[in-house]
């Protein structure tokens, strides 16, 4: 981080996106997880997830090995929100293996008695097999040629490029859950924020539009995930409502309560509504601090000022098309954006 002016340098993002928050060095598939790319079987990475051909393919081809990036044992030991994310990657890939291979059905299998990290095998099963009602676990002692009645024509690579194609179709049908973010911004000019923070938030926001240069944000790097900058905030919980989550993870992620807040924009994807934007103003005066007083959070890797124009043209592209159409709707004062 850039000690001369609080803001987090483009260098400071370059991390590993595959490395997960709580790894274990001597879990093998914390091991797959972490070198993703340079294992040879790699398939693909999906936010929650890491794919590899795993050890079936060789017999049922098309099968994969889904590896979580976090280090648990079982699903219900996710949040809510990223069992869901991690649910409905396993169904695109479960689709796309489907569509491709044109299985009879899919085996989907998560065990975990040997290596206590979560993953599951995804494993077509065909028409001509010799033993269709058989598991693959019973049918270890088999050759793969002795598994079907008739040999495959398809090379496995590109069968497996088939599948990255098809997955690509069936990943734009998933719809997560909404999300609730905080803009925290604040004028450049440190002799300009006190007053800034006196006037109401209806009125915060109009100076922010018509003078966005003059401008600051402060966004959190995720400590998991893709490791990218962001607004605090994140996906709701069964039962909240946006409000609701906008106040818990504002909480969980810095310690703050909030004093006032104003809905200021809402994200569209894929006609669905998926977040809410919120200008907070904590409880106490964090934001007048260079370092804002946090609490440690496991989710959050550090925290930097931006300026918001950085936001709004992302000339280095280091924020992401999300981040950057809540800044531009921000000081477009538009009610609704679409990404």
């Amino acid at each position: 981080m850039d000690s001369s002016n609080g803001h987090a340098s483009q260098s400071s993002a370059q991390v590993i996106k595959t490395v997960i928050p709580n790894y274990k060095p001597d879990c093998s598939l914390c091991q797959i997880a972490l070198h993703a790319r340079n294992q040879g079987d790699f398939v693909c990475e999906l936010k929650h997830v890491v794919v590899h051909r795993g050890p079936f393919a060789h017999r049922w081809p098309g099968s994969l090995q889904v590896t979580a990036k976090r280090h648990l044992k079982d699903p219900s030991q996710l949040r809510y929100p990223h069992f869901i994310h991690t649910q409905a990657e396993l169904y695109v890939l479960e689709s796309a293996v489907r569509k491709t291979t044109s299985a009879k059905h899919m085996n989907v299998v998560k065990f975990g008695n040997v290596v206590e990290h979560l993953h599951w095998h995804l494993i077509p099963r065909f028409a001509n097999e010799t033993h269709p009602n058989r598991t693959p676990w019973e049918l270890a002692d088999l050759s793969a040629e002795a598994l079907f009645h008739t040999p495959f024509t398809v090379s496995r690579d590109d069968l497996y490029a088939q599948i990255l194609s098809d997955l690509d179709i069936f990943k734009k049908n998933i719809q997560p859950p909404f999300y609730s973010t905080a803009f925290f911004i604040r004028p450049i000019a440190t002799e300009a924020q006190q007053n800034f923070f006196n006037q109401p938030l209806t009125l915060q926001q109009k100076i922010i539009t018509t003078h966005h240069q003059d401008f600051e944000c402060f966004l959190m790097q995720r400590n998991y995930l893709d490791f990218a900058w962001d607004t605090f905030g994140g996906e709701a919980d069964p039962g909240e409502t946006p409000h609701q989550t906008l106040l818990r993870e504002l909480y969980e992620e810095l310690g703050w309560k909030v004093s006032d807040s104003l809905e200021l924009t809402r994200h569209w994807q894929n006609g669905m509504l998926r977040g809410f934007c919120y200008l907070v103003t904590p409880d106490k005066k964090q934001l007048l601090e260079q370092q804002p007083t946090r609490v440690e959070s496991h989710e959050v890797k550090q925290a930097a000022w931006f300026p918001l124009n950085d936001l709004v043209i992302n000339k280095d592209g280091l924020f992401s098309d999300q981040l950057c159409g809540r800044a531009r709707a921000l000081v477009a004062a538009e009610p609704d954006f679409y990404i």
